[in-house]
């Protein structure tokens, strides 16, 4: 078993595992359906039936478009904690068995005390304790998990206000931001922008399309307006750091 996948238009809070990706050693990949998984005991995973159904080529090709991968997309990714307001990196992804069968997504562990665990130090781990973030609460960053959670109008990014956002904005990388905006409307991205700090709002407004921008500013009160538009038309200030040893040349 090589990682676990779940869909991010799953309804339910914690979403379930979905499928279960395997990785023969002499043979093609399998994507098998968790309903095919008759059970899991000890490391070993046993499947219900025939597992030549489940053949893949190509993963990208086989994953659904609201389907992520646990190990790939989110282990040891970045990650924006909507609820605390940081970046973190998760160390480890929490999973819970329900009462029917299946194993569902509880959340992720970004403390060092995770890492420790995945190192065998479980006397160290239990010291450094536990750092938890909830499903919900949580913005990935890796390529996938950002493209896919903007692409599900299920994600938790659909589902919060102007200020928790720009939260997230401020966190992104320039062109993720500008992802996030671009998939509000006009009225609600200049909300967005209005709720965080200038200088972050000045950077993704000038990594956007001319016409986007504009739309977005002219959505904005007009003495807003008015002033960002000012404030774009001049010429974005440089900064350089000057180190006071200059070195030798010859």
């Amino acid at each position: 078993m090589r990682d676990l996948t779940v869909s991010l238009a799953d309804p339910s809070p914690l979403p379930l595992i979905d499928r279960v990706l395997i990785r023969p050693s002499h043979a093609p990949d399998l994507l098998v359906a968790w309903s095919a998984v008759a059970a899991v005991q000890q490391g070993t995973l046993s499947l219900a039936g025939d597992a030549a159904g489940f053949a893949i080529g190509a993963l990208s090709d086989a994953l659904d478009d609201d389907e992520i991968l646990l190990g790939r997309d989110v282990l040891d990714t970045q990650v924006v904690d909507i609820a605390e307001q940081r970046l973190a990196r998760v160390a480890d992804v929490v999973l819970a068995r329900t009462p029917d069968g299946h194993v569902e997504v509880v959340g992720v562990e970004v403390g060092f005390g995770a890492v420790l665990r995945r190192l065998g130090l479980g006397r160290l781990a239990a010291r450094a304790g536990q750092d938890a973030v909830a499903w919900s609460d949580l913005h990935l960053t890796s390529e996938r998990g950002h493209a896919v959670q903007l692409a599900t109008p299920r994600s938790a990014v659909h589902h919060l206000d102007a200020r928790a956002l720009a939260t997230l904005v401020s966190r992104l990388d320039t062109d993720a931001a500008t992802e996030v905006l671009v998939a509000r409307e006009p009225h609600a991205a200049a909300e967005v922008l209005r709720a965080g700090p200038e200088s972050v709002g000045e950077r993704v407004l000038r990594a956007l399309p001319g016409t986007a921008a504009e739309q977005i500013v002219a959505a904005m009160p007009a003495e807003h307006a008015s002033r960002w538009r000012r404030r774009l038309a001049r010429p974005r200030a440089r900064r350089f750091l000057r180190s006071h040893v200059w070195p030798r040349r010859t």
